[in-house]
């Protein structure tokens, strides 16, 4: 595959070390982690503000047991219909991690949004749960689902109003050093669907394993097909994309061993 230069930036934060996904809607730059209950929206292109939601329940500062607790905010959403909301998704890998939340941009409030149904309507058609990006495409809402190990990342379209699903689209983006690339981020752009995919040895898709590499993938909007593929030059785990300053900015996410990392690059 073709390797793709990244460019450390300094937009650091000690609160971001969990970075699951990124989103640009007009203008304004938002970052979510999957280990809280808050959004962080970029400040004049230099550093971060925080958006919590008040009614928040206690996380514990221990990294074993905030696992077990956290709401797993994996993929941001929007805008959606009146423009003015963004909806945080939460991953559905586990009983807890089913409670989405609308982010109003104008009054920067939450309301909680339960997909626990979703959810399960899901658990019947795919064999592992972990939504890791999200999309809105035309009339649709697209969700990425990671997959693990020989199990096939899956592209699911839904209807935005009835969360009924239309279809699930199998994507196999390859490997790196024999370990499967994955799923963990969706970002449309020029009318092609972009896609991180991560290679992580880990024995399931709950526990954290060794981070081979990241991958940007490119999608027809037509079928789905892989259109182009390229390797990122640091043995990153990607988490987040979207678009900024006529570059692409990219969010890593540390699994717990310091902060989340940002960089940008251009496609070559």
């Amino acid at each position: 595959m073709k390797k793709i230069k990244l460019n450390s930036l300094e937009l650091c934060h000690s609160d971001i070390s969990a970075a699951s996904s990124l989103l640009n809607t007009g203008g304004r730059i938002f970052v979510c982690c999957d280990d809280q209950y808050a959004l962080y929206e970029l400040q004049n292109n230099k550093g971060w503000i925080q958006h919590l939601w008040p009614l928040a329940p206690h996380l514990p500062v221990d990294k074993v047991e905030r696992k077990k607790l956290k709401p797993d905010f994996e993929a941001l959403l929007g805008p959606l219909n009146d423009d003015n909301t963004i909806l945080l998704v939460p991953s559905g890998s586990k009983d807890n991690r089913t409670q989405a939340f609308r982010f109003n941009l104008v009054e920067q409030s939450f309301v909680p949004l339960d997909m626990s149904d979703f959810f399960l309507n899901l658990s019947h058609k795919v064999e592992l749960i972990n939504l890791e990006g999200a999309a809105v495409y035309e009339h649709n809402y697209l969700f990425m689902n990671r997959g693990i190990g020989s199990t096939l990342s899956s592209l699911i379209s839904v209807n935005p109003k009835s969360f009924a699903i239309n279809n699930i689209f199998p994507l196999d983006f390859g490997s790196i050093d024999g370990v499967g690339l994955h799923g963990s981020e969706l970002c449309l752009f020029e009318n092609s669907l972009f896609v991180l995919a991560v290679a992580e040895a880990s024995p399931n898709s709950y526990d954290d394993g060794e981070i081979l590499g990241s991958s940007l993938v490119r999608l027809s909007l037509d079928n789905f097909q892989i259109l182009d593929q390229w390797i990122f030059d640091l043995p990153i785990k990607a988490e987040g994309l979207c678009r900024w300053q006529d570059k692409w900015l990219l969010a890593s996410d540390p699994d717990g061993v310091g902060v989340s990392e940002f960089f940008s690059f251009d496609l070559p």
